[in-house]
């Protein structure tokens, strides 16, 4: 007669067994889920499940997978610390278009060595020749035209020249409107979820006796608090609304206080950092070059996010300037969660104007947008 071998087992739903119920070795079984434990000890017991159809996954002891799945187009992220999770895709990977030269140019346009043709918007795109960074603004190359690349000096066979662009991004701007009726204090203007550590918003506010009034928001978040930084007002008579942001959930919002009754709201918003470029700078040393352009450029706009594992997010906007001499340069619309994450200044470097960058945190990295005026 056949020996039947029998678990210690549950058929409650979801129960586990505890240390106490185990032996070193021993294994149960909850028969409900058809999922088996066992108890380890590496020097501290612990009950392990070793079912096919795990309530948890864990691998390695060191990354762990989310337990319910994520909505259509969202991806898996890290918090660098092992555990994944669902989140919106904060951009696309940058277009990389790669041309190995055959025979002496200075030009480069159409299909690159991958067939891809090359498209790109000015101020946004970043240069290499054999993997060094070269000056835009007619230093190193102009950017003829938004389909072609002017090299100052002749590359030569054998040189491979790199164009990266900021890819298409799934940040694209999200609209929407609301008629608030009321004057009730913090109404939800909009909401995202938290993995989307920091967003920018453009608000119009319309009354028909009040006027109008337009601001520039930007709300971070690390979690568990959310923070806002709101410039550029301007209206018509007297403020139309008051703004305030909270965390409820999983989500980030944006909330509003018109100042009268029927009051239309329309509002865009992108997820930040928006198309750009990112670098992680693995030390505080101060003066750091966060951007290099030819000093012919006398206005460049940037966009730039830091993000730090531990220490949060910082959002701020910096214009730059210069007189061939000297670089100037204004810094606003600063938001950050906890404190800031770097200190920023600008010089003149032969024919470069630069933005430099004094990270406050090793491993921090910063996109950056640039638009040159």
């Amino acid at each position: 007669m056949a020996t039947v071998i029998t678990f210690k087992k549950s058929s409650t739903q979801n129960a586990t067994p505890g240390v106490s119920d185990l032996v070193l070795g021993e294994l149960a079984v909850n028969t409900y889920h058809g999922r088996f434990y066992t108890e380890k000890n590496d020097g501290s017991a612990a009950v392990v499940e070793v079912g096919s159809v795990p309530a948890s996954l864990t691998i390695n002891d060191a990354i762990t997978f989310p337990t319910s799945d994520g909505t259509s187009g969202q991806v898996l992220q890290t918090d660098g610390s092992g555990t994944l999770s669902f989140a919106d895709s904060s951009s696309s990977s940058d277009n990389v278009f790669t041309y190995t030269v055959t025979s002496n140019q200075t030009i480069f346009s159409g299909n690159d060595d991958d067939g891809q043709t090359l498209s790109y918007s000015i101020g946004e795109e970043q240069v290499f020749l054999n993997g060094v960074l070269l000056v835009d603004g007619g230093a190193d190359y102009a950017s003829t035209n938004t389909s072609t690349i002017t090299l100052q000096a002749n590359a030569v066979s054998g040189d491979v020249v790199v164009i990266r662009t900021p890819g298409s991004a799934s940040t694209s701007a999200s609209t929407g409107s609301s008629d608030l009726t009321t004057t009730d204090s913090d109404q939800v203007l909009l909401s995202v979820p938290v993995a989307n550590k920091a967003i920018k918003v453009n608000l119009v506010a319309t009354h028909s006796t009040a006027g109008a009034h337009f601001a520039e928001v930007v709300v971070v978040n690390d979690g568990s608090n959310s923070y806002i930084s709101q410039f550029a007002d301007t209206y018509t008579g007297s403020s139309l609304f008051s703004l305030a942001t909270d965390i409820s959930g999983s989500d980030m919002r944006l909330l509003i206080t018109p100042s009268n009754t029927n009051t239309s709201v329309s509002s865009s918003y992108i997820k930040l950092p928006a198309a750009g470029n990112s670098t992680t700078f693995s030390a505080t040393t101060a003066d750091q070059v966060l951007s290099s352009v030819s000093t012919g450029t006398k206005g460049i706009k940037y966009e730039l996010v830091a993000t730090h594992a531990s220490a949060g997010s910082h959002y701020a906007e910096v214009a730059l300037t210069n007189d061939g001499s000297n670089a100037y340069f204004t810094q606003f619309g600063d938001v950050f969660t906890n404190a800031s994450l770097f200190t920023l200044d600008a010089d003149v470097s032969g024919s470069s104007q630069r933005l430099l960058i004094t990270p406050a945190n090793t491993n921090t990295t910063v996109s950056v947008k640039k638009t040159t005026l």
